[in-house]
């Protein structure tokens, strides 16, 4: 299939065009008219470097000119200052190509920035850990950006594999500054720590400094370990769900608990899960996703997503159910991640078998 012309192109054939039928109307009609050839460099430096765009207005002032010797209007008053004119829109043409092109190198360094933050915030999780499969999705919304205030992370320990999905109030920079806060936090506490409201104590202690008058982190933390034995901790968070045979199992228990930072005093709860359930941990840009009318995201059209044959189809299924759903217009950053019990525990990621807790937490 041969490719589309890029708006590039077809802006550059466009000034091109428009320099040919300017001075065919000159030649074949006698209508003078010449300031129609400084259009030509303004087309061209919406999409042309300086160089470019000043080879379009060298041609529309080599034009201009000529065409004032065809009409033999060389002796006209107005002549001369028709050609100036065709000069200095030239010129400025040059100059907006310059500006423009500036502009767009330094917006390619932000995305690029944001890019390496996304990578440093959210690094790419591995497919599979200790016999649970793994995939995960991040969506902001902010157009220009790649990496917002939801966050998610997941940390092998000796205790079990240790998960943790966040959500800061807000959006732009304050908001991955303090994503960046929650996850140094988790990472440090997931693998010290010996039960996980301990872990959730530890990060809400950690950010609190950093926190505004306004400023809050809901989260869900899990642990998972090789015997199928969940402990959660919810800090004000959506509850994950549990996907068993084919039943969506919203899983909470225990008493509602404030946001991270807010409160010290989480209480973990636990639930099981069997080989071939999955469990999906999210932020509210799922379940607060509206449409046109203003109704939520219907809890079938997850339960449908998650029938998909493996995790990462299940999560681009739901995506794309998402955005039919709003029209595609996002208002809230949105995080997943899915996990599928596997058939039999294996190694985790540092090569060992994950201990079992002594006892779990009630």
């Amino acid at each position: 299939m041969r490719s589309r012309p890029s708006a590039g192109h077809v802006a550059m054939a466009a000034a091109a065009v428009w320099l040919i039928l300017s001075g065919l109307l000159d030649a074949m009609t006698g209508l003078t008219a010449l300031s129609l050839f400084s259009i030509a460099p303004l087309i061209a430096a919406t999409v042309a470097d300086e160089r470019r765009t000043a080879v379009f207005g060298a041609a529309a002032v080599a034009l201009a000119i000529g065409a004032g010797w065809w009409d033999g209007i060389r002796g006209h008053a107005n002549y001369w200052a028709w050609v100036t004119v065709v000069c200095a829109v030239s010129a400025m043409a040059v100059v907006v190509a310059g500006m423009r092109r500036r502009r767009e190198e330094r917006l390619a360094r932000m995305t690029a920035v944001a890019e390496a933050a996304q990578l440093a915030l959210l690094p790419p999780l591995p497919p599979e850990m200790t016999g649970i499969t793994i995939a995960a999705r991040y969506r902001s919304a902010t157009r220009e950006a790649s990496v917002g205030g939801d966050l998610y992370e997941i940390i092998p320990t000796g205790h079990g594999i240790r998960v943790i999905i966040g959500d800061v109030r807000g959006k732009g920079l304050d908001a991955v500054l303090l994503a960046r806060q929650v996850l140094s936090a988790f990472r440090r506490s997931a693998v010290a720590m010996p039960a996980m409201e301990h872990v959730a104590g530890e990060v809400g202690r950690a950010i609190a400094p950093h926190l505004g008058a306004e400023d809050f982190v809901t989260a869900a933390l899990a642990q998972i370990t090789p015997a199928g034995e969940l402990t959660i901790v919810n800090c004000g968070h959506h509850p994950p769900l549990l996907r068993h045979r084919g039943d969506l199992q919203p899983l909470t228990g225990g008493k509602a608990a404030l946001p991270l930072g807010l409160e010290d005093d989480f209480t973990a709860f636990t639930a099981t899960w069997s080989p071939g359930d999955r469990l999906l941990l999210y932020t509210d840009g799922l379940v607060e996703s509206r449409d046109a009318r203003g109704h939520f995201l219907p809890e079938d059209a997850i339960k449908t997503a998650l029938l998909a044959p493996d995790c990462d189809q299940a999560l681009d299924t739901l995506m794309r159910a998402v955005v039919r759903h709003t029209g595609g217009h996002a208002h809230d950053d949105m995080a997943l991640l899915l996990l599928e019990h596997g058939a039999s525990p294996r190694s985790s990621a540092n090569g060992h078998t994950a201990a079992v807790p002594a006892a779990a937490v009630s």
